[in-house]
């Protein structure tokens, strides 16, 4: 497998400068009152667009009950809202509300902000060669 010390220190510098750009753009006082986990959350459900609360509890592995607790905080805050499946009645689909969508924008932001520092860094096959390892490492991740 190899060392992977130098690798550790890649990933914790990376990890370092994520957490200061979106601590940065989340001073904003309009999420300052998102956790980590909620931010989690609601990221997930932006990608899964309209998730059932049990698609959303398979998607993260936690269990239902987790999903319902935080979900319904985030509910409150006025980022998501539930409405009920037209053909299952018994299920709910979490949706976006604007403020969502405005959360999604910022949070977009850092993530282009980290890319365009790192292709700064790099000639362009250094980043299309960075995009390929890290696709392939990453690969399964969410498996």
């Amino acid at each position: 497998m190899g060392n992977s010390s130098s690798l550790e220190r890649v990933v914790e510098l990376t990890s370092i400068m994520m957490a200061e750009m979106e601590a940065q753009a989340f001073q904003d006082e309009r999420f300052a009152e998102l956790s980590m986990r909620q931010i989690l959350y609601l990221s997930t459900i932006i990608h899964m667009e309209e998730p059932t609360f049990s698609d959303l509890a398979r998607e993260l592995k936690v269990t239902k009950p987790s999903v319902t607790a935080l979900v319904g905080t985030l509910i409150s805050k006025g980022y998501v809202r539930k409405v009920q499946d037209a053909d299952d009645r018994r299920a709910y689909h979490i949706l976006l509300t604007p403020k969502a969508r405005e959360f999604n924008l910022l949070h977009e932001a850092v993530h282009k902000r980290l890319a365009d520092f790192l292709a700064a860094q790099l000639d362009d096959d250094e980043v299309e060669q960075l995009a390929r390892l890290m696709t392939k490492a990453l690969r399964g991740i969410h498996a």
